[in-house]
């Protein structure tokens, strides 16, 4: 038996904070549906917003807890690192000279690698 990846949903606490970081930091597209939800669409892969959750993801170490976290790829780790650092994103492990990746989080505390 053989499965397929569809959608990644992304389960946030706030449906407006999440639309701004994915859609206003990260770039992607968004479509909202008839339910209220958005779809957003970023290099052919497709996510689903859903407000849903009543907690954020918990403060801890990255990669100290069980769960999954997707990858970013850019073109300059340093100049990523600034964007996100200017837009006040906050880090779950932040870039220095010469790392291969550095660790953000969404208004719900999810993880995002951004690597080069």
């Amino acid at each position: 038996m053989k499965f397929q990846p569809g959608e990644t949903n992304i389960i946030c606490t706030n449906l407006k904070a999440s639309l701004t970081f994915y859609r206003d930091i990260l770039g992607f597209s968004p479509t909202l549906d008839d339910d209220g939800f958005y779809h957003l669409q970023a290099s052919g892969q497709q996510f689903l917003l859903l407000p849903n959750a009543t907690e954020k993801f918990p403060d801890a170490k990255y990669e100290s807890i069980a769960h999954m976290s997707m990858d970013l790829y850019v073109k300059n780790l340093e100049k990523a690192y600034h964007y996100f650092k200017d837009h006040n994103v906050p880090f779950a492990q932040k870039w220095q000279s010469g790392a291969v990746m550095f660790v953000i989080r969404d208004p719900d505390g999810l993880h995002w690698e951004i690597l080069e």
